[in-house]
């Protein structure tokens, strides 16, 4: 008996010695990720579900891991070259994603990773047993803030305005204004992660967990309940924000954004299962009751002798190989991480930009009343998007004002970068009517800068508006290009600065838009050539493309 359990202690260690190597590798590698999650992206209400949903899928995985180890479906067949290439593509998508701050590589990259290391150890047809718990994995990963921009902002309004329909139905007082929804006295913002992507994210990751346990066999049926957690999200957020702006109407608005305003957040996903729910039982009601899937049995307890025989696929060198990569590809990413160019101080932007300059001149108390829009995610660099800001209103001897807004941020990364007019306005009630690409003449040496024209049309206003944003040399056109541009910067161990020049006029109709333009471009190019030397680099660069 002794000689048995001292047996069965050996096998153990030295079937266990190989993977503790591996798992000490990928906590060198990832701890410092999550850590750094955890002080920014998944410490935000946006994308607080993160660590929930890599602990389901860690749960999952090992669930699936034992059932199979059960069923004797836990095959040896390695396939090392092919579990190479794999660990080898995740490890290059780390290094990417940590040295130029792409989350989507960084954090994604653990899927490729941890396939290398199961395809090495156990085969392809073994992983494909598995596949659910490294899919669930994405929805971990938080998305790109353009992306998340670009998306929310139509959701949020379609969200805003049902919810105002129900409310006045309902006999309440309430008006909207893009986003911003006006019950009584008070004003409510729908913001992002009250009913945006990310909640339909989190939402649609929920009722895939719930549909790979209940395991119905249907594939029309499946792909029926995948598709209808759409609007069950929307339905959801709608239920969320009619239950704040009640509570805010009832209780005050400090009852709205304390407890109550998290609670809310609890409501929104017991009202989302609570659908999946009823949708489900309702699919049973028409399509009959799901037949039970064979491989999902209960499991039966295996020998321990073939469980530490199926564990038992990695030798020592194998594994130190693999801690090898995993520690290098830290200090790979360490080594691509781009720096300031300089160290020294900024002028600041009212001090650089005069308050009287040809036929312009600064009103007094007077600023743009279109505000600024800042990243809200937490932290310094996303809580204060912008290092130096500067609003002031100017007019000329004809009595014709502009709106001057400037916006300088020293480092610009691909998740906290300048924020386009053409995303802003909508979230603040407006709605963009024309929106042209132009060269803007507003150079000394008659170099245009490649810039936009926008009319936007909203909260009783109609604004004509021309801007241009920079990227260290460059001036890209659109969210892409703005990536592309901080990423080439990156990879040549550079962090880019970014400025977004913006003017604004009020506008009676759009036929006089072409006049102010006009207004506009004349200001701007006085602008420029009477800003102080050591600040112009500031508004303009030499040009070297998009």
């Amino acid at each position: 008996m002794t000689t048995t359990t001292s047996l069965s202690s050996t096998r153990s260690r030295a079937a266990l010695a190989p993977w503790a190597i591996v798992l000490a590798g990928l906590l060198a590698l990832y701890l410092p990720s999550f850590v750094d999650l955890c002080k920014g992206a998944w410490g935000t209400e946006k994308n607080a579900h993160g660590p929930i949903v890599m602990a389901v899928a860690f749960a999952f995985l090992y669930y699936r891991l034992r059932q199979m180890l059960a069923q004797g479906l836990l095959e040896r067949r390695p396939q090392p070259l092919v579990g190479s290439l794999i660990l080898t593509f995740g490890l290059l998508c780390y290094v990417l994603g940590r040295s130029q701050s792409v989350l989507i590589l960084e954090v994604g990259s653990m899927i490729p990773v941890l396939t290398g290391i199961v395809v090495m150890g156990f085969g392809l047809r073994t992983w494909s047993r598995m596949w659910f718990a490294f899919f669930f994995m994405l929805f971990m990963i938080p998305l790109p803030p353009s992306v998340v921009d670009t998306v929310t902002l139509p959701m949020k309004i379609a969200v805003s305005y049902v919810a105002e329909q129900l409310l006045y139905w309902a006999g309440y007082p309430v008006a909207r204004s893009g986003v911003i929804l006006s019950i009584g006295q008070y004003q409510l913002l729908v913001a992002d992660a009250c009913a945006g992507l990310n909640s339909l994210f989190t939402l649609e990751a929920m009722g895939l967990l719930y549909m790979n346990l209940v395991r119905h066999e249907s594939a029309v049926r499946n792909a029926v309940l995948a598709t209808l957690i759409v609007p069950i999200s929307f339905a959801a957020n709608t239920i969320r924000i009619v239950c704040l702006a009640l509570i805010t109407y009832r209780l005050g608005d400090a009852a709205g954004q304390g407890f109550l305003h998290g609670f809310s957040g609890l409501v929104l996903f017991l009202s989302a299962l609570m659908l999946i729910v009823g949708v489900d039982s309702l699919l049973t009601w028409l399509l009959g009751p799901p037949r039970g899937d064979a491989s999902a049995g209960p499991m039966q307890p295996a020998a321990e002798a073939s469980a530490w025989q199926c564990l038992a696929v990695i030798d020592g060198r194998a594994s130190v190989s693999m801690l090898v990569g995993m520690l290098l590809a830290p200090a790979m990413a360490q080594v691509l991480t781009p720096r300031f160019p300089f160290d020294g101080g900024v002028e600041r932007l009212a001090a650089s930009v005069p308050l009287q300059f040809g036929e312009w001149k600064a009103m007094p108390d007077a600023t743009s009343q279109a505000e600024l829009a800042t990243a809200g995610d937490g932290g310094k660099s996303q809580d204060q998007l912008y290092d130096d800001v500067l609003m002031r209103t100017y007019v000329n001897r004809a009595g014709e004002q502009v709106m001057l807004a400037i916006a300088y941020a020293r480092a610009q990364r691909q998740e906290v970068k300048l924020h386009l007019p053409e995303i802003c306005y909508p979230a603040q009630g407006y709605k963009v009517l024309e929106l042209t690409p132009v060269a803007l003449p507003v150079t000394a040496g008659g170099t245009a800068l490649p810039g936009k024209h926008m009319l936007a049309d909203g909260n009783g206003r109609l604004e004509a508006v021309t801007y241009w944003t920079r990227i260290s040399d460059a001036y890209p056109q659109d969210a892409l290009a703005m990536r592309m541009k901080i990423f080439r910067d990156g990879l040549q161990g550079r962090i880019s600065d970014g400025i977004l020049v913006r003017s604004s006029m009020l506008v009676r109709d759009a036929g006089g838009a072409a006049t102010a333009y006009a207004i506009q471009e004349r200001f701007l190019r006085s602008l420029v050539n009477a800003t102080r030397p050591r600040a112009r680099t500031l508004v303009v660069a030499q040009q070297t493309g998009a």
